[in-house]
């Protein structure tokens, strides 16, 4: 088989039959709110809400929701506090499912452990709630990009816990889950399923950042941080269908090893390979598709020392996958700073994100919050400010032509209304009128039943290479969308 594909099928450590039982209920037509739980340890005195209007603190991490919910999670004691993630609601979710990104998901640990109120038993963490209720404390929340943050930790208030403590804490929470959430239920059927598994390359092995530049997107032989594999299991073969591939060259896509006819192989080349593969033929459970691993990985004789993640939403059937390297240790001598993301799911899922409509915006920049209303229609950006607390319904009220101003929002340019959910979690070079080089992080966790329902983040940055080959990065502001209304 040609592909790297999938580290789906590496998993072996990760998770071996740990999934928790749904609720039932009685009347079908009726159904009682479902208990989930937050496990990072099970977390107490984080703030939640749904969108079916329920509302509390978490209880040794325990939550409720209604079937069909997009959870949000928040530091602090209302919904206007930080908000750390919104998702759909599940059974247990944790910091791997909470993010796209690597790097994001450890550093939520490191922020949850440092604000732990126990911080001699780490079997849960309660939070500090009257540091959490403080607006100073807020508004130093706000302005942490959960991405990088090493950049700004000698400026909180807070001892930061390390990455080390992080990645362990993680990796003693994926036993607990293993032996507290147990069940043979299968909440994925991915057999004679047509996928489609997108890689994003974040970081080199040296810490450089992976960076798309929109002054070549249109060049057909540009070769991003993006790839992309299409493959069906069935029950006698796996078939890959032709595609980029999933090869780089450091950070870029090596085209050279694209995927330029159907290959078939037998199913039993990979009675090895364990997690989506493995679970096909019976379907998958909750513990065959999340999971967190520590592990020290050989390379072609090169040892690395690394984290790999796997996470899977049964609302969207998005299934990802992370890896972050860890640099050195002892008896491992390699730089090993990759990040790469893994996107899986249904082909008709991923490329069909309608980004028209109206787009609720706020901005965390320095000690200011910027709060305004974006129309995204016909290729252009409109602006209008805030009605008290939303958005305009009048579009005569978005008059003002922004689209320069937000280039680094490529899809905008797409031909259909649609766009990816690569496009959503790339970094990018862009170039405003008459100004050198800016650069944009984009993140999107789908959340929802039409994928429209998370929360899209704009880091604007500055990336400086160092002489080591590794590249510092600083976010000076902070932008979230929430989609409040489809086109009209």
């Amino acid at each position: 088989m040609k592909i790297q594909l999938i580290t789906t099928l590496l998993f072996c450590s990760l998770a071996q039959h740990a999934h928790a039982a749904a609720p039932t209920t009685e009347k079908a037509t009726a159904p009682l709110p479902q208990t989930g739980y937050f496990i990072d340890s099970p977390v107490t005195g984080l703030y939640y809400k749904t969108s079916s209007n329920l509302q509390g603190f978490t209880d040794k991490g325990a939550f409720h929701y209604n079937p069909g919910d997009v959870v949000s999670f928040f530091l602090g004691t209302n919904e206007h506090s930080y908000l750390l993630t919104q998702l759909s609601g599940q059974e247990v979710i944790t910091p791997t499912l909470s993010s796209s990104t690597p790097s994001r998901s450890i550093n939520m640990t490191r922020l949850l452990l440092s604000l732990d109120n126990t911080p001699q038993d780490r079997a849960e963490i309660e939070l500090v709630s009257k540091m959490l209720s403080d607006p100073a404390f807020q508004q130093q929340l706000r302005r942490l990009d959960l991405n990088v943050l090493d950049s700004i930790k000698d400026s909180l208030t807070f001892d930061l816990v390390s990455t080390q403590e992080a990645v362990d804490h993680l990796n003693q929470s994926q036993h607990y889950i293993e032996h507290h959430f147990t069940s043979d239920e299968v909440i994925y059927s991915p057999l004679n399923v047509k996928l489609r598994n997108i890689i994003i390359k974040k970081k080199n092995h040296l810490g450089r950042a992976c960076v798309l530049d929109l002054r070549y997107i249109d060049r057909p032989v540009y070769n991003t941080p993006i790839g992309e594999i299409s493959y069906k299991i069935t029950p006698t073969h796996l078939i890959e269908y032709p595609s980029i591939g999933d090869y780089f060259n450091s950070c870029y896509l090596d085209r050279n090893k694209s995927i330029t006819s159907v290959i078939k192989e037998p199913i039993s080349n990979f009675d090895d390979w364990l997690s989506m593969a493995a679970c096909s033929m019976t379907g998958c459970t909750r513990s065959d598709l999340n999971g967190f691993a520590v592990e020290d990985h050989d390379d072609e004789g090169d040892w690395k020392y690394r984290t790999m993640a796997i996470s899977f939403d049964p609302t969207t059937q998005l299934f990802m996958e992370k890896v972050q390297g860890l640099g050195p240790k002892a008896g491992i001598q390699h730089a090993n700073k990759n990040e790469m993301i893994w996107f899986t799911y249904p082909e008709n899922k991923g490329r069909q994100i309608d980004y028209n409509g109206i787009w609720q915006q706020t901005t965390y920049q320095q000690t200011d919050i910027l709060e305004s209303c974006l129309q995204i229609k016909d290729h252009t950006i409109f602006q209008a400010p805030l009605n008290g607390d939303s958005c305009p319904t009048d579009l005569l009220a978005y008059n003002r032509n922004v689209t320069t101003e937000y280039a680094d929002m490529w899809w905008v340019k797409n031909s259909t209304s649609y766009v990816q959910l690569a496009q959503m979690n790339v970094t990018v070079r862009w170039y405003p009128l008459g100004q050198p080089a800016h650069y944009t992080t984009w993140e999107y966790l789908p959340a929802g039943q039409h994928w429209d329902q998370g929360i899209l983040y704009r880091y604007q940055q500055t990336i400086t290479p160092n002489t080591n080959g590794s590249d510092d990065i600083n976010t000076y502001a902070i932008s979230e969308f929430k989609k409040v209304a489809g086109d009209q």
